[in-house]
């Protein structure tokens, strides 16, 4: 059977054939060579050019190999191989940048939800002619799988348990491929995981995915690597204040009634797009496109705010109107025009003390037959999955001159 051979700068050479190879050349796939996998990261990072292309491939590749070492059925593995090609067929432009804008203006359009419209032919996201075929690429192999049900795999409603888990758990193949992939290319040496290990010692038991008691050291591994990718690469307050840039822009745009389609968009689309507005979008483009960005006036830790403070940042953080209007006073209080100062947050459950731990966990097959949760058998899984913050909580940014007037006001203009 001929295939293609794609070399991948982390896994080597992929053999694609069949429904995948197929799948790989629809135009709305193809879309997301132009697509940054760490948006703009790549202003700290010069080295983080890489795609959601190329991230699609190797969660694809993983999970064709763990199907192979857990000895999933032909149909299982292809299900997962399907889900796991097509998890972020979704996304916009810059990757999660606008995450903020989904949720309060187009809420039918984040990348979840888009990735499911265009999985069941809803929508053809792309310019292309060719678009809207995905369905049917998938129905026409005669797997015992349809459509819908790499839908609500995407969208973690698998029918089997373990194989919603091998896409969306504590260890799957989509966080496998971004930290491996996403170390080498930032040059950030935290997100280096084993693997080669990972995938010999994950199994299925009782329909769930387990790891062995022997592979407690490779997820504890894959743990630390995630939680410090986090605070070094993910929460990078100056990546973060870039992106608190871009994302001011395009509310900006929307609130005049341009740009509605933006989530359609490729990166540099919509950087052109948003250059032709004139004024603020004009500005912050330029400001981004040349590294002018605004400084850090405030970076506060959870710890020195009080409950009450929490509390207010958290309805800021909840509902874009607010966050705009504090900003408004900020940027009045130190005599800047609107849109000078942006405030941002870092993963905002984790400002009310205790971070929710996430409910998705993965369990731990003993040698004596039993199963234990990971944080049950050992103590680094909890003391992570608390840890897994930035230093800051909370960042307030804008153009230099402005920095230390916002260092005084910032707490009396928020909470009066």
């Amino acid at each position: 059977m001929d295939g293609k051979i794609i070399h991948d700068g982390i896994h080597g050479s992929m053999k694609l054939t069949g429904l995948i190879l197929d799948l790989v050349k629809t135009p709305e796939f193809q879309r997301l060579r132009n697509i940054r996998q760490l948006g703009l990261a790549y202003l700290v990072y010069p080295g983080a050019n890489h795609s959601r292309f190329e991230h699609s491939l190797g969660a694809w590749n993983i999970a064709r190999r763990l199907s192979e070492e857990v000895g999933l059925s032909e149909d299982g593995s292809m299900l997962l191989q399907v889900g796991a090609l097509l998890h972020d067929i979704g996304h916009g432009p810059f990757s999660h940048t606008f995450e903020s804008i989904y949720k309060h203006y187009v809420k039918e359009h984040d990348h979840m939800r888009l990735g499911q419209d265009i999985i069941l032919g809803r929508i053809n996201i792309t310019e292309s002619e060719n678009g809207g075929r995905i369905p049917e690429i998938i129905e026409s192999y005669g797997y015992d799988f349809t459509p819908e049900d790499v839908a609500n795999l995407i969208l973690g409603k698998a029918e089997k348990p373990y194989l919603g888990q091998m896409l969306h758990g504590d260890v799957d193949v989509d966080q496998l491929d971004y930290l491996i992939r996403d170390a080498h290319y930032t040059g950030v040496a935290h997100g280096i995981i084993d693997l080669e290990r990972l995938l010999k010692v994950l199994k299925i038991h009782d329909g769930e995915l387990v790891v062995d008691e022997k592979g407690v050291e490779a997820v504890e591994g894959m743990m630390v690597a995630r939680s410090l990718m986090y605070s070094r690469v993910y929460f990078h307050h100056t990546v973060k204040i870039a992106e608190g840039m871009l994302t001011r822009a395009l509310e900006f745009a929307l609130e005049e009634g341009h740009l509605w389609d933006f989530w359609r968009m490729i990166d540099c689309r919509v950087l052109v797009e948003l250059e032709d507005l004139e004024g603020l979008p004009a500005e912050m483009v330029r400001r981004v496109k040349y590294r002018e960005l605004y400084k850090a006036a405030v970076l506060a830790n959870a710890d020195e705010l009080s409950t009450e403070e929490k509390r207010e940042l958290l309805t800021a953080y909840r509902n874009v109107k607010r966050r705009q209007e504090i900003e408004r006073a900020l940027a009045d209080a130190v005599g800047a025009r609107e849109g000078e100062v942006i405030l941002e947050f870092s993963i905002a459950d984790l400002m009310l003390s205790e971070p929710r731990l996430k409910s998705t966990e993965i369990n731990v097959l003993l040698g004596n037959g039993e199963v234990q949760p990971l944080t049950k058998v050992t103590p680094l899984a909890n003391a992570l999955k608390r840890r897994q913050t930035p230093r800051w909580a909370v960042l307030i940014a804008s153009p230099k001159e402005y920095v230390p007037k916002l260092r005084e006001v910032w707490k009396k203009v928020i909470f009066g």
